[in-house]
């Protein structure tokens, strides 16, 4: 990203309608910087992707740095306490600009705003790091449903002030 695009404004906001395939373009984009094969990546164009229903229920947020979109964050449904971070996905050229921390801020301040006490996190390996910095504690490793054989690091974060 260029300087100039640094120095814009982030935003974060509902996505626009009909903005749903540009984002999940986006989402494997994102998935995609971080080296995966092209087999890994079909298997995962399957799995990935906003939910319409999330999108209707106010569960998403699209981050903006003047006219670039620059990631995308979706939260579950509140249940039993707690809600999952169904996805956070930064575009390559944005990552390293703050856009990911203003997108896990937005989803843990919502999460807890709507009565959750804890957001779990299924992540990629690569992201563990980040939410661990974001506060997350490390659980363990869970099998992947949609790669037999690959495990996840799975992480909850307590929104209990």
């Amino acid at each position: 990203m260029d300087q100039s695009a640094r120095s814009e404004t982030l935003r974060i906001e509902a996505p626009q309608p009909g903005e749903r395939a540009a984002l999940d373009s986006l989402i494997l984009r994102s998935k995609a910087h971080w080296g995966y094969d092209d087999a890994m990546m079909e298997i995962m164009a399957r799995w990935l992707g906003l939910a319409p229903e999330a999108i209707g229920e106010d569960r998403v947020r699209v981050a903006r740095l003047g006219a670039i979109t620059a990631g995308v964050a979706q939260i579950g449904a509140v249940s039993g306490g707690g809600c999952e971070l169904d996805l956070l996905f930064i575009d390559p050229q944005s990552i390293g600009t703050g856009v990911g921390r203003h997108l896990y801020a937005w989803a843990t301040e919502t999460a807890r705003r709507r009565g959750a006490q804890r957001m779990t996190i299924l992540s990629d390996p690569f992201a563990r790091g980040f939410y661990e910095a974001m506060g997350a504690r490390y659980l363990g490793d869970r099998p992947s449903e949609a790669v037999p054989g690959r495990f996840l690091p799975r992480l909850v974060h307590e929104l209990t002030r």
